[in-house]
């Protein structure tokens, strides 16, 4: 048999040992493909938030019982956990395979965990889907970032990152608002059918429009992707939950493991010839101070994620979906900020719209401390929308200064490093917050017990009393928000700093 028709006969090598890297295509096709990916990852994006709306009729529907409701929970662990886990392994892969392959194969994943998940007749088996939906869905966001870095050069490179970076942050933006409208209209499981159709549009296009390659040679680290999904397993297990939550007791020894198996990934990678994440890539001062940057970043934004509704339905004693839209005015100038930073990084050193977008959201959370039970408009848009709009313009030039760092063959783990470093810093935030906010919380209210009504008190004193709890209440949870939004401000200041050291590739400036 001839070489070519041997080849021919085994079409897998076709996708492992391509004759050339993956080829550029047309410009019109190029936006095409920039769209596909750009789906995946807002398709994606919109899966890690729209459980927040559709969970109570999960609930119900899956009879819960209210004494486990903490295991409820799990559907939401379940995919930051899988999302986690798979970016470095599948960033890797797609490394040496090639982007379109590992596309293909990363929205299977989740497009059957979406089938899963839609048919899941109790809790435990949509723990599980949520998993594998997961899985795909945090291999889709490296997966893309890379290749529409490879798509575009110089300036139209920035801008397109910026493009894939604000896909990201608008389905996780407008996630919520779809699970409730979908909920409402067709029932909860129709958010998890969606998702078929629309990942089988998006590969077709990936796949007419992207030329297989690899960019890479080698092997996958299969025993580094194991100890790092370890790793990062047991770290945000220990990291879960606040006070009173199962977890708590088992921190330590969750912490421990975590350490153990970072050691033992550690030295697989300075062993192995074919390492998951180039340990050497952190030597680079863009790549670490990038990472570095977005693991502060990711701690302030769940500040605000977290805080805002909260405030709103606390203090301003207003409806959950009122509280929804309120921090929709935030994260919905996200997007909006990203394709501005990608404008500008083309254009102007990546500092300057990363120091300037991490010293708006400082100013924006600056204001957010000063908030009392008196704010109206349009002071709340305005600090809300300034705020969002900061955490958008750092986007584009962390994720070229990071994929500038890696180029060589490691573009994809480069960009998973990015998202797991703000996911972790996310998950840390939300740790600390959850702790100290209930426990301070917990003590100012403490000073002021619930009144009782007793013998002989009139229906006027017991009103007054009542009325001092509920100022005792008001005062203690806006010192818990000042305070938090406060450290979220210096956060931000302490990123922004560390951006200074974000830079492009030699390659990229000289292209721009």
């Amino acid at each position: 048999m001839s070489r070519p028709a041997e080849i021919s006969g085994r079409w897998w090598l076709r996708f492992r040992r391509p004759a050339r890297a993956e080829q550029r295509v047309g410009q019109a096709g190029a936006g095409v493909a920039l769209g596909a990916l750009a789906v995946g990852v807002f398709v994606s994006g919109l899966d890690q938030t729209v459980v927040v709306s559709v969970l109570p009729r999960v609930i119900t529907d899956l009879n819960v019982p209210i004494t486990d409701l903490d295991k409820a929970s799990w559907i939401v662990t379940a995919y930051l956990l899988g999302y986690t886990v798979a970016m470095p392994l599948l960033g890797r892969a797609a490394d040496v395979h090639g982007y379109r392959t590992l596309f293909a194969i990363c929205a299977a994943l989740f497009a059957a965990g979406s089938w899963m998940a839609a048919i899941a007749p109790t809790l435990w088996p949509l723990v599980a889907a949520r998993g594998v939906q997961a899985i795909g869905g945090g291999g889709l966001v490296p997966v893309s970032l890379a290749a529409a870095a490879f798509l575009y050069q110089g300036r139209a490179r920035v801008l397109a990152l910026g493009a894939i970076a604000g896909a990201a942050e608008a389905g996780a933006v407008l996630g919520p608002l779809y699970g409730a409208a979908f909920v409402q209209w067709f029932g909860w499981r129709s958010v998890f059918w969606v998702n078929l159709p629309l990942t089988a549009l998006m590969v077709l296009a990936v796949f007419a429009l992207l030329r297989s390659g690899s960019l890479g040679t080698g092997r996958v680290d299969y025993v580094g992707g194991l100890l790092i999904g370890l790793t990062l397993f047991a770290l945000t297990l220990g990291l879960s939950g606040g006070t009173g939550h199962f977890l708590e007791s088992h921190r330590p020894h969750l912490d421990a493991i975590a350490a153990v198996f970072a050691i033992a990934f550690v030295a697989r990678q300075l062993r192995t010839r074919w390492p998951i994440i180039s340990l050497r890539l952190f030597r680079r001062a863009p790549f670490s101070a990038a990472n570095a940057a977005n693991l502060f970043i990711g701690a302030a934004l769940i500040v605000a994620l977290v805080e805002v509704p909260l405030f709103s339905t606390t203090v301003l004693n207003k409806s959950d979906a009122v509280g929804g839209l309120t921090l929709l005015q935030l994260t919905s100038l996200i997007p909006v900020g990203a394709l501005i930073g990608g404008w500008l990084s083309g254009r102007l050193p990546y500092p300057v719209a990363a120091t300037g977008g991490m010293l708006l959201s400082a100013f924006g959370f600056l204001r957010l401390s000063g908030w009392d039970a008196s704010i109206v408009e349009p002071r709340l848009s305005l600090d809300l929308a300034t705020t969002g709009l900061g955490f958008g313009l750092v986007l584009a030039p962390l994720a070229g200064s990071v994929l500038g760092a890696a180029r060589g063959g490691s573009e994809t783990v480069g960009a998973a490093s990015l998202t797991i470093a703000r996911m972790i810093g996310m998950t840390v935030g939300l740790s600390s917050l959850t702790t100290w906010g209930l426990t301070e919380f917990n003590r100012r209210v403490a000073k002021t017990p619930l009144p009782l009504q007793s013998p002989g008190q009139s229906a006027a004193e017991y009103q007054a009393a009542l009325a001092r709890y509920s100022h005792a209440v008001v005062d203690a949870a806006l010192f818990v928000f000042d305070r938090l939004f406060l450290v979220a401000a210096v956060l931000c200041v302490v990123a922004g700093v560390i951006s200074l050291m974000l830079r492009p590739s030699r390659a990229a400036e000289a292209a721009g």
